[in-house]
């Protein structure tokens, strides 16, 4: 009886309008803990849940006519939603816009066919942008940049460490989810079925070779000049707000495969390396204290740190702080050979510098956002650690978390390192925000240094864990002691950017202890540090407006987002230097000229191609006159790199013809 008057009171229905309500309540509260209480936006939401109750109870439904409107309307709302989350629908063109209302219209239409009826088809049609789109907004707010395609591949990743991270809600995107919510609540009350099988299944079968085909299109460059998509890929923030979320996300399905490089071929790799080849092997620094006799005792240890998200923000500007930051790097850079590192990454993807470091090709080459770890490291490939342990190296990887991260496990062994130690090879460490402290991190380093025999030589590379993201959550254990001197207003924001700032202290005080530990070695040894990207924009904002920096606009003021700074040390003499600014693929060629180990045929043409582009990361590259070129915007250098895409592409990609010996692969 309940279900026949005006309101439909059965226990079901009741539930069924709870679930709405819940999700509008909880969108508010993520959005009340990220921005504070907003009266009338909390009013606004409290009376959009309270009607989300009252119209799933009403017993109301509607035909034909009413359905088809839905099918025109909810399609659009759909769109305009999920740009909201991050962006803002003005930001499209109207051919843009268009291209992703089409995508909508296919992906509704199929849904509805696929499932027989409009309420079940525009439920899930309508979950699909509105989860997405949230996900999405979490990932720029974390890293700072979108998903891309490839993001699916690290989901493992992104699942270990996501319990320290704060998963609050703008206004705006708490507005999206009310919006998906009434989407889904006004479909559900369509009585429209598709019940005859002869009919939906034909038509499922159309709506699928519909979808396939806008899928195939929006990757082919003709469609994407007749409705205007923004192809470039120097900041892919700016590309997804360009060409709309959905387009974007799809447009970039083209680039999980490497393009072969103009007039690429084996014979035209062979004629490049051949103008490096060498046959003694010796181009080792004459400055540092040891020979190149060959004999392994010769060559010192060498010891790399990529310590996570470590960078001076200083490159922002000037600004106060209770007590220095990082004293002691600062004094380690002036005294060695130091400088600052342009990686292609901010915020998150960490082990593209790695790849970058490792190997000496450049992220330049690949698709944006693209993790070679994940989509093209298949097989033995030449690195650092495979090179060295040709020479004699014990070659050892450490990494303080997780050996499944960005499929390190699998990767590492691939490069040719001998072992690998992960966080459970540590016992009773210290531990920091829940992550195992830069401090017993290094400790482990000393540990393997002296278990190894008096004869043997080693060469660690580290990953820290220290200080990954998360910095607004609070930590049980561990307080902030560095303050932003002329903040008074203590927000959130400026809470986490002081916590970063304090475990960027706690890294410079445990490298120092690292290095006056290797200062009392009779062993040469060479110890590296450097950061693998900048923190998020939730902290490099708050330090760009104390600073009074605008929004970056110009290829050099986005490239400052991506300077970290680096340090080359020996507990011998080594010849001070400073490098204003170079590239991450550079820097284990400077590596082996200081520790005196001779350069692969690689990296000696690295070192020349250094005079001339001394930067060349993902998002733009700089000649030696300081002049920064985005992607694809000039051709002055195309020559010269096409000749090093076309090296890189032979090293990573075509394996079956790669020039090992070239690449320093035995």
């Amino acid at each position: 009886m309940a279900a026949d008057g005006i309101f439909d009171i059965r226990p079901r229905r009741i539930v069924s309008a709870v679930i709405p309500a819940a999700v509008i309540l909880i969108a508010m509260i993520l959005a009340v803990m990220e921005a504070g209480v907003n009266a009338g936006y909390v009013v606004l939401s409290l009376c959009f849940c309270v009607l989300a109750v009252v119209f799933s109870l009403m017993n109301v439904s509607y035909g034909r006519i009413v359905s088809a409107v839905m099918g025109v309307v909810i399609p659009i709302a759909a769109l305009v939603a999920l740009e909201n989350y991050t962006h803002v629908i003005s930001d499209l063109t109207v051919m843009i816009f268009i291209l992703n209302l089409l995508f909508f219209y296919v992906l509704y239409a199929l849904m509805t066919f696929l499932f027989g009826s409009v309420k079940r088809g525009f439920l899930v049609a309508t979950l699909v942008p509105m989860i997405f789109g949230l996900a999405n907004y979490f990932v720029v707010s974390f890293r700072g940049t979108p998903i891309v395609p490839w993001d699916f591949l690290s989901v493992g990743t992104a699942v270990s460490v996501a319990d320290n991270y704060s998963f609050t809600l703008s206004w705006k995107g708490c507005f999206s989810v009310i919006a998906f919510v009434w989407m889904i609540l006004i479909a559900s009350k369509s009585r429209v079925c598709f019940k005859r099988k002869a009919i939906r299944i034909p038509l499922a079968a159309v709506a699928a070779a519909c979808m396939i085909l806008y899928v195939s299109c929006i990757q082919n460059s003709s469609v994407q000049s007749f409705f205007g998509m923004d192809t470039t890929l120097f900041t892919i923030n700016v590309f997804y707000r360009n060409n709309g979320i959905a387009a974007a996300f799809l447009g970039n399905l083209r680039f999980l495969n490497v393009e072969e490089p103009d007039g690429y071929s084996v014979s035209a790799v062979e004629s490049i390396a051949e103008a490096y080849a060498s046959d003694d092997g010796d181009s080792g620094d004459d400055s540092a204290a040891v020979s190149d006799s060959g004999d392994v005792t010769q060559y010192p240890n060498i010891i790399v740190i990529m310590n996570e998200a470590f960078s001076d923000l200083s490159v922002w500007g000037d600004f106060a702080t209770s007590e220095e930051v990082m004293p002691f790097f600062k004094s380690l850079q002036e005294e060695a050979i130091g400088g600052e590192l342009y990686v292609s990454v901010k915020g998150g993807n960490t082990a593209n510098t790695e790849y970058e470091f490792l190997t000496g090709n450049t992220m330049g080459f690949l698709p944006a956002g693209s993790i070679p770890y994940q989509q093209y490291i298949k097989s033995e490939t030449p690195s650092l650690a495979s090179y060295l342990g040709s020479l004699g190296y014990d070659t050892l990887a450490i990494h303080p978390y997780n050996a499944s991260g960005w499929d390190r496990d699998d990767v590492y062994e691939y490069f040719g390192f001998d072992d690998f130690l992960d966080k459970t090879d540590f016992v009773n460490p210290t531990l920091m925000r829940g992550y195992i402290s830069d401090s017993s991190a290094f400790d482990k380093i000393i540990e393997q240094y002296e278990e190894k025999e008096d004869d043997d030589r080693l060469f660690v590379f580290e990953v820290t864990m220290q200080n990954h993201s998360g910095y607004s959550k609070d930590s049980p254990g561990f307080d902030a002691y560095i303050e932003l001197t002329d903040v008074t207003n203590k927000t959130t924001q400026v809470l986490a950017t002081e916590k970063y700032l304090t475990l960027m202290n706690e890294s410079d005080k445990a490298l120092q202890e690292l290095v006056e530990y290797f200062e009392e070695q009779d062993e040469p040894t060479v110890i590296v540090m450097f950061g693998d990207h900048q923190p998020s924009d939730y902290i490099t904002n708050q330090i760009r407006r104390i600073c009074g920096v605008d929004e970056p606009e110009t290829v050099e003021e986005i490239q400052q987002g991506y300077r970290v700074p680096f340090v080359i040390w020996a507990n011998y003499d080594l010849e001070s230097a400073y490098y204003e600014g170079i590239s991450v693929n550079y820097l284990s060629g400077l590596v082996l000229e200081a520790a005196g180990v001779p350069l692969t045929d690689y990296q000696t043409y690295l070192s020349e191609l250094m005079e001339t582009l001394p930067i060349i990361n993902a998002n733009a590259y700089r000649d030696a006159d300081g002049t920064f070129y985005a992607w694809d915007t000039d051709d002055t250098y195309d020559d010269i790199l096409n000749e090093y895409q076309m090296l890189a592409y032979n090293n990573l990609v075509d394996v079956k013809h790669r020039l090992n010996w070239f690449f320093g692969l035995s």
